[in-house]
């Protein structure tokens, strides 16, 4: 029997390089970004999760944003990218 109390929700993710690698691997002690993930975690609640990791294998940061409706999974990809891009990637 299948559990009818699981629904799945819209989620993207988005791979930005940082080739920088002491930036990769510290991503955590960037402020802006941990201010940026913050403000999506307390805008989608309970109804969304965010999750931002550096890769194990390649130069990247995954972000991952899940939500109940597709353009708040849009918009909060596009803010985290933008964050990581203005100040790891660059």
């Amino acid at each position: 029997m299948v559990d009818r109390s699981f629904s799945t929700y819209p989620q993207l993710l988005h791979n930005v390089r940082v080739e920088d690698r002491e930036k990769r691997v510290a991503w955590k002690d960037c402020e802006p970004l941990q201010q940026a993930i913050s403000r999506a975690e307390v805008a989608m609640g309970s109804a969304g999760r965010v999750l931002v990791r550096a890769s194990g294998t390649e130069p990247l940061i995954r972000v991952m944003v899940e939500a109940q409706a597709a353009d708040v999974v849009t918009y909060w990809t596009k803010e985290l990218v933008d964050v990581v891009e203005q100040h790891l990637a660059a």
